[in-house]
């Protein structure tokens, strides 16, 4: 693996947090020194998903969110008219602790370029 990185500048993954989870994560994360910010911190809170989505594109984030349906809908969307975007991470209801090793490992495991206009399902990284 070292190989196929090398000299490869490897972005860090900026997240985004829907408002459909716990204000919290983003403080846990950020006291773990992960880059993590919440709908309410940036007064989108009650914007639609394409919003959310956008708002995410426009300042490099991922995006984290519970509305999975909405979400593999949207990945969709954006595929099938080649428009890009950053990421989108879903996850089902987990309790705040177990959401937060898994973001943790999530975030140790992947880069920028790994999520880049795909949708991945955080239950993968149990």
């Amino acid at each position: 693996m070292e190989g196929k990185d090398k000299g490869r500048k490897l972005e860090k993954i900026r997240l985004y947090r829907d408002e459909d989870l716990s204000d919290r994560v983003a403080v846990a994360l950020r006291s773990k020194r992960f880059d993590a910010i919440s709908t309410h911190e940036v007064n989108m809170r009650g914007k639609t998903d394409k919003e959310q989505l956008k708002y995410a594109i426009e300042h490099n984030r991922i995006i984290l969110t519970r509305n999975i349906k909405h979400f593999v809908n949207l990945q969709r969307e954006y595929y099938k008219q080649g428009l890009p975007h950053n990421g989108i991470l879903v996850t089902d209801y987990l309790p705040l602790k177990e959401l937060i090793r898994r973001l943790t490992k999530f975030l140790n495991e992947k880069n920028l370029s790994d999520i880049r206009n795909t949708l991945d399902w955080l239950h993968n990284y149990k």
